[in-house]
């Protein structure tokens, strides 16, 4: 049986909308994702403690990124007296402190804009 040639490219058509569907939709939802492990490669460390509403607060703000990010828990089983070594050694002094591979630290909750700026990292298309 011979198919025409029009029903041939329509079928190529739908099928190539369907696979760009598809992929946009995957690319969409790993957007904060892929930010995360941007975050963790560019050697951003986000140092806070379980106890700590702001970086409570950080973690929102990262949503699905916090999965990837490099994070230290600088309380010692959820104390708030003692602080762990890795803080320590690192001179983290407030909660949350983010550190940068270029050696410098902000203190505070950071916006995912100002973590893109710091590390070039590229935001996820619906950040505002």
């Amino acid at each position: 049986m011979h198919t025409a040639p029009w029903l041939h490219r329509l079928f190529t058509g739908i099928l190539a909308v369907g696979l760009v569907v598809a992929a946009t939709a995957t690319t969409e939802a790993a957007t904060l994702a892929s930010f995360g492990r941007c975050l963790k490669s560019k050697g951003a460390t986000f140092y806070g403690t379980s106890w700590c509403p702001h970086c409570d607060a950080q973690r929102e703000t990262l949503g699905d990124a916090m999965d990837y990010v490099k994070y230290v828990e600088c309380s010692v089983d959820g104390a708030r007296g003692e602080t762990a070594a890795a803080c320590k050694k690192a001179d983290v002094d407030g909660y949350p402190t983010w550190s940068f591979a270029d050696g410098s630290k902000e203190g505070g909750a950071q916006s995912l804009r100002e973590l893109a700026a710091k590390t070039g990292c590229t935001l996820p298309n619906d950040v505002d």
